[in-house]
């Protein structure tokens, strides 16, 4: 039922978690296969442990945990890992990577090690299948509780009556409510669903679950305000039965298109939203290990280019991409998103955002030592910044200012300096200079502004003129006082950017967009660096940015201004992926150096999709139908994605749809050649009924003129469409008898 859910994949997830209600619920045994660690003495001992010792005091979540477990036995230690893998099966909004290290660590507290190869923690499962929320990251802490409590309740009656609470729906519902603190927890709703996939959506929260029947007319918020978990799995069960037949596939997801838009907010987040979190006070701070890659067993950097005709989803899989790659604002810690905010600015703004928050004149050795200026100095590996600093605050010093010996001084002007050699803004070094006032505004905001996802990667779109100078580093004009270019400076383009980001994080895995790839040229797009893209030739760096393996190069015009070069390599954790639309070049013309670099996957058109009937016409049908005739008249990279028929619904939108879309298309394939239009778009074993041919003679559009040597020639014109009915789109794939 609900298991179609791309990028994820559900059925291994369901599967361990199904194995671990029955291995460590049902019975005492664990998952990791170390004996029994799931009894009900562990279980209490956590509870005497962790439920009866809160700690409020200062520190991250694992550091308050590792305090309150310090007495409690090592069998109880493992059991307090195994339930945390437990509640990280379903929450895809925190990194794999982030998971491992938090059940790896808590093990460790045992005094023994868990293989961090070991299938239960392998990326299939740790991937998660839906966000839990917010909930499920700062109250962390509560979801264990609850986790307990499920578990001292479950081991009080007999393992043949837990066999049968979780083998029925109504007998799970019914003793799950009775649980301590269950309507205000997200793991019921994570448990339910790996339980009983075939009859519960995946969210975390009835809040969904309520949008969800309100934006398909089922029933209103008011109405659903208090309705059980019950009512709301059986109403959305019965919507999914309508949809089903509406869409004629079993592969529908309320996340997903062609759903989602029916009932969420354009600027809703991109995955199911958690349970309110009004009354549950302010949460204890989850900031997670950071962990390294593991050598040889860290997960490879993926170039991929997913390639096709237009319309088969190749920007949409991009898009179910961005959420691997997005974090929510618990799983940020303050200095990794520090270094990752500092990469999007120059030195200037970051120095101007420094003095600004210092608020008064201060000598550069204290201008060296504020948080941005140090993250800056660490994504930049530069261990001495002064001369950074005096250089660029005596440039854009006003020239008034006569305590600075420097002639060469250019807009903005931002900084003054004292007698005393001290150094301060502007009083209007806001309107001065605007990234400086943003980078200001957003360093003191912090992670996750307003409680937006921090995302780890970039889109980018190329075109025919996208260069070199846009993609890694170019010259850019310096605005002047009067609004015109009074110079130019080099800027990191998206590429530089984004690699910035990823060394300075190496413990999370960043990714690059690109759109359209094929418009632009790839060989000078990329320049030298096609090199360091390589998987063998990636850069590593550890936490503090140093490089460990790979290769660096020096990028021309990458020296600051004090003149000290700057090495550049592409780390090992980022991912790149683009984009590639086979009607507009052929992949076999692509630059075979790149070619070698990347991975292809082919996206052709998915039929499958389309099993549904519009009016009697099947849609799978007449677009395969049609997708043979291009093959036969062009090739295989010209053909149609389902994608322009996905949101059809009546006959009115598909007559829509074949005037302005279909039609057009395959005039630009064929080059305005309007009769392979008219062979495509044929009835079987007739004339087609969307193109009338007009034969003109040229005796009666020019007169009796002997002196022209000319024939007849036709002319070709869209028949009413208003006379498109079902049968004319039926007759493309079916013959006269089968319709009549």
């Amino acid at each position: 039922m609900a298991l179609h859910i791309p990028p994820h994949d559900a059925p291994p997830i369901i599967a361990a978690a199904r194995e671990w209600v029955q291995t460590s619920l049902v019975n005492d045994g664990s998952v990791f296969g170390t004996g029994s660690i799931s009894t009900a003495e562990n279980y209490d001992a956590l509870d005497r442990y962790f439920v009866q010792r809160p700690d409020a005091g200062e520190g991250s979540f694992y550091e308050k945990l590792r305090t309150q477990l310090a007495d409690a036995p090592p069998e109880a230690r493992k059991l307090m890992a195994e339930l945390l893998w437990a509640l990280f099966l379903f929450p895809s909004n925190i990194g794999e990577e982030t998971k491992r290290a938090g059940i790896l660590e808590v093990w460790d507290w045992s005094g023994e090690s868990l293989d961090p190869s070991h299938p239960m923690l392998s990326s299939k499962l740790m991937d998660g299948i839906g966000s839990g929320g917010m909930g499920v990251n700062s109250n962390r802490w509560r979801e264990m509780i609850y986790l307990v409590r499920l578990g001292q309740s479950i081991k009080a009656v007999s393992q043949e009556e837990r066999a049968g609470i979780f083998a029925d729906y109504d007998r799970f519902v019914s003793w799950v409510e009775t649980l301590p603190d269950s309507g205000d927890r997200q793991f019921r709703h994570m448990l339910r669903y790996f339980l009983f996939p075939e009859r519960v959506e995946r969210m975390s929260s009835n809040g969904d679950r309520r949008k969800v029947l309100a934006g398909f007319g089922e029933a209103t918020l008011k109405e659903t305000r208090h309705w059980t978990d019950r009512q709301l799995d059986d109403a959305l069960l019965e919507l999914r039965g309508k949809l089903e037949d509406r869409y004629g596939t079993r592969e529908l997801d309320f996340y997903l298109e062609p759903l989602r838009d029916q009932w969420r907010k354009p600027n809703d987040p991109d995955e199911p939203a958690g349970e309110e979190d009004e009354n549950d006070g302010p949460g204890m701070e989850v900031r997670e290990p950071i962990s390294g890659y593991r050598g040889a067993g860290s997960e490879p950097p993926r170039n991929l280019i997913l390639y096709g005709p237009p319309g088969t989803g190749k920007t949409w899989k991009l898009q179910q991409l961005f959420r691997r790659y997005t974090d929510q604002p618990a799983d940020v810690d303050r200095a990794t998103w520090e270094l990752g905010l500092v990469a999007r600015y120059g030195w200037r703004a970051v120095i101007a955002a420094a003095l600004a928050d210092l608020g008064q004149a201060v000598r550069v050795t204290t201008l060296e030592q504020h948080p941005l200026v140090k993250a800056k100095a660490t994504q930049r590996k530069r261990s001495n910044v002064r001369a950074s600093l005096w250089g660029y605050m005596q440039t854009h010093a006003p020239p008034e200012v006569t305590t600075v010996n420097v002639a060469d001084r250019r807009p903005p002007y931002l900084f003054v300096k004292t007698e005393e050699s001290d150094w301060a803004v502007l009083p209007d070094w806001r309107d001065v200079d605007l990234e400086a006032a943003d980078l200001l505004d957003t360093w003191r905001a912090g992670p996750g502004v307003a409680g937006r996802p921090v995302p780890r990667y970039r889109v980018v779109t190329f075109h025919p003129s996208y260069s070199y100078e846009d993609f890694v580093i170019g010259l850019r004009p310096v605005v002047g006082d009067s609004g015109a270019a009074a110079g130019f400076r080099m800027v990191d383009g998206v590429f530089k950017q984004i690699c910035a980001e990823a060394r300075s994080n190496p413990g999370k895995r960043y990714a690059l967009f690109i759109d359209e790839i094929n418009r632009a040229n790839i060989a000078k797009v990329f320049g030298e660096l096609i090199t360091l893209i390589e998987p063998g030739k990636r850069a590593r760096y550890d936490a503090a940015g140093n490089l460990v393996a790979g290769m660096e190069v020096q990028l021309p015009g990458t020296g600051d201004e004090d003149g000290e070069a700057e090495l550049f390599g592409v780390p090992e954790n980022l991912d790149i992926y683009g984009t590639m639309n086979t009607a507009d070049r052929s992949i076999a013309l692509l630059d075979i150096a790149l070619r070698r670099r990347f991975a292809f996957e082919e996206m052709p058109p998915d039929y499958k999709i389309l099993q549904r009937q519009i009016d009697g016409v099947d849609l799978a049908r007449l677009l395969e139908e049609i997708n043979r005739r291009l093959e036969f008249l062009a090739d295989r990279d010209r053909l149609i994605g389902h994608a322009y028929f996905i949101h059809v619904s009546d006959l009115e939108e598909l007559r829509t749809v074949f005037q302005l879309q279909v039609i057009p298309l395959l005039q630009e394939y064929f080059f305005d050649d309007w009769s392979r239009v008219a062979l495509v778009l044929s009835a079987r074993g007739g004339r087609s009924p969307f193109l009338r041919a007009d034969v003109l003679d040229a005796v009666e559009v020019f007169g009796d003129r002997r002196d022209l040597d000319m024939g007849e020639h036709t002319r070709y014109t869209l028949t009413p469409v208003s006379t498109w009915s079902a049968d004319t789109f039926r007759s493309i794939y079916e013959s006269p008898e089968a319709i009549t």
